[in-house]
């Protein structure tokens, strides 16, 4: 039997305990001072919050058993003893008078054990005494349970000289490699100034006289605040971050499962136990360049060492500057006057405000719908999800709220719409050639072209939303570059910063500048975000579209197309798939049936090593433009793999 050592946990324990469970020491800086008290108010805390906790008491001596106490008033919790003498003394003397022999080793292969094999949320190992006080062997047992490496939190002493006694307790502990989270006190909360210095410290309410029962001290909402409070300091990462922490499309209620990232490099996301995936989704189309990119992370920090932030009413700066020149020079030929936006969502916003402004200066403020594809994306803010498909989109929920606006099938049949709304219609409004997490559905140059002259026909707004198409996805910079058409109104974004910061735009003709503004000057746009023209943001995406515009670019999308094409064709064999396609960086394998278990689904990609997102039926990457042919080939087998099955 291998000993115990601080160096050493068996390779199934360790990897286990590393993985999923969230165990704690609880120390006292003496005897006698509220450890099984606040061990019992945090199991009671779990109970409130559905937290599957443990109680362990790895020694226990005397008749009345701390045991006993955490299952008659902890709540719904496991509870354990490993070793119990009957002696209420000290545990190396209850030990000699009964001739038992446990040795250091034998109690901690029993608490590292019950550690790493249990199925507790999270479990709370209560010592006996104060920090130094003996084990059975007579080792102090902070010597002996520092070798497993466990968080703890020490249980301060509230009585008079407690500070000193707490300070002596915490320092013995930091000698032995051991840091509590924090100091938690039963009452005294007069006297801890001088300890915050050095820890955190969270004090609980006085307790009642020892004559009254507790019951009512653990009900009470100064009580039990605190030990919620506790509590969420203690959760393990994942099931914090399920219980608190909402993320992109998901409910609370039941939260999918997350895999924690430790860092980025390259095309690489590397997960906190050491797995690594090739990135296929360049974090939602924005890592074009990868990750860790020397010269975006120059940007920053030459930025933030000057200016991080500054706001831009009535003030400006060279990142803007500089910035709006470059997508004036790389935007198609007319589009000179530029918006700077917190995110693609915000941008869209802007833009269809951009619109109603520009009817309502010429005095036709009826004019102010929008006419959009159904299928089509356009964001998650307000007026974005009104332009979104109102019955097949995310955002069906909200259809009786949002403005009406009209919607068609396709664009052949956007002059009939013209024409039976000309009097109220501001503006068409599309992502083009490409709609992104409407479906992603493919459709032909030609008619974005005909979409273009039908708006100059109409004499009607084309918005270009850019935001996923935009600068090189599709094999041209834009989408409307494909169809030689210059929009009235342009949004861009993701791409924009490298995937660093959230940045975006929105870029329109002078023509359109000048009307939402007024003849006279005197409709100034009420749009001006706090973190408009973010100098950080601004300095990175120049970086960014530098180092875009310096690459061959055109030639790396055009390889990554052919080989998505050719690598991706297998999967049209499967039962499973109803079509596969392609354009530019951008890959799409489209099941007949959306999968019963998406979370198996995106778990077999992460098996696979891969980062594959999946959405509904849709099975699509749009890696970063730098990725390698093996990495790409990876991404693409694993594709063709998983969709081969049924999920």
């Amino acid at each position: 039997k291998a000993t115990v050592s601080v160096l050493y946990w068996p390779k199934m324990l360790r990897s286990s305990l590393a993985k999923r469970w969230a165990s704690y020491m609880v120390y006292g800086a003496n005897t006698d001072i509220g450890k099984t008290v606040v061990g019992c108010g945090l199991l009671q805390a779990a109970a409130r919050n559905s937290v599957k906790a443990g109680y362990v008491k790895p020694v226990q001596t005397g008749d009345e058993t701390d045991e006993q106490w955490m299952k008659d008033n902890g709540g719904d919790c496991r509870t354990v003893t490993f070793f119990s003498f009957k002696e209420p003394a000290s545990p190396h003397i209850a030990a000699a008078l009964e001739n038992r022999t446990v040795t250091d080793d034998e109690l901690l292969e029993k608490v590292q054990h019950d550690v790493a094999t249990n199925t507790d949320d999270i479990t709370l190992i209560e010592t006996a005494g104060g920090v130094l006080s003996p084990a059975p062997s007579t080792s102090p047992q902070a010597d002996v349970y520092a070798k497993l490496g466990i968080k703890s939190i020490l249980i301060g002493d509230p009585k008079l000289g407690g500070i000193s006694s707490t300070m002596c307790a915490l320092e013995s502990l930091r000698a032995r490699g051991v840091n509590p989270l924090c100091v938690v006190f039963v009452g005294g909360s007069a006297n801890v100034d001088s300890l915050e210095k050095h820890i955190k410290v969270i004090c609980l309410p006085e307790l009642p006289d020892r004559s009254l029962p507790l019951t009512d001290w653990y009900k009470h909402k100064d009580t039990t605040t605190v030990f919620d409070r506790i509590l969420r300091s203690l959760l393990p990462d994942e099931m914090f971050d399920a219980r608190h922490i909402w993320h992109p499309y998901t409910s609370m209620t039941r939260p999918k499962r997350m895999y924690k990232v430790a860092s980025c490099d390259g095309c690489e996301i590397t997960l906190e136990d050491g797995t690594r995936l090739v990135d296929g989704m360049a974090s939602w189309w924005s890592a074009i360049h990868g990750y860790n990119v020397p010269e975006l992370t120059k940007a920053l920090h030459d930025q933030i060492a000057k200016m991080p932030h500054v706001m831009f009413g009535g003030l400006t700066h060279d990142p803007a500057i500089k910035l709006c020149r470059t997508l004036v020079d790389m935007t198609p030929e007319g589009l000179e006057c530029v918006f700077l936006c917190d995110s693609g969502s915000v941008s869209v916003d802007a833009a269809l405000k951009m619109c109603v402004q520009y009817w309502a200066g010429q005095g036709k403020p009826q004019k102010n719908k929008m006419i959009s594809l159904k299928r089509g994306y356009h964001g998650d803010t307000w007026g974005a999800m009104s332009v979104c498909d109102p019955v097949n989109s995310m955002h069906s929920l909200f259809d009786g709220i949002l403005k009406k606006h009209i919607f068609i099938d396709s664009l052949a049949e956007l002059e009939g719409a013209l024409i039976e709304h000309r009097e109220e219609v501001a503006g068409v409004i599309l992502e083009p050639v490409t709609q992104g997490a409407g479906g992603m559905v493919f459709y032909n140059p030609e008619e974005l072209k005909a979409t273009g002259d039908l708006c100059k026909e109409y004499g009607v707004l084309l918005v270009a939303d850019e935001i996923a198409t935009g600068f090189g996805r599709t094999g041209k910079m834009f989408g409307c570059d494909h169809a030689g058409v210059v929009p009235d109104i342009m949004c861009v974004g993701k791409a924009m910063t490298g995937g660093t910061m959230t940045m975006a735009a929105v870029i329109c003709t002078r023509h359109v500048g000048e009307k939402v503004s007024g003849e006279d000057g005197s409709l100034p746009f009420m749009h001006g975000p706090t973190f408009m023209g973010n100098p950080l943001a601004a300095s990175v995406a120049n970086a960014s579209l530098n180092l875009l515009l310096d690459s061959p670019w055109e030639e790396k999308v055009a390889a990554l197309e052919a080989q998505l094409k050719k690598e991706l064709a297998p999967a049209s064999a499967s039962p499973h798939v109803a079509d596969v396609r392609v354009l530019g960086a951008i890959g799409v394998i489209e099941l007949k049936h959306a999968p019963s278990d998406p979370e198996a689904l995106q778990h077999a990609f992460v098996e696979l090593g891969v980062w594959v997102r999946p959405f509904g039926k849709l099975v699509y990457i749009m890696p970063p433009y730098v990725i390698t042919p093996s990495d790409l080939t990876k991404v693409t087998s694993s594709m063709v793999d998983v969709t081969s099955r049924a999920y």
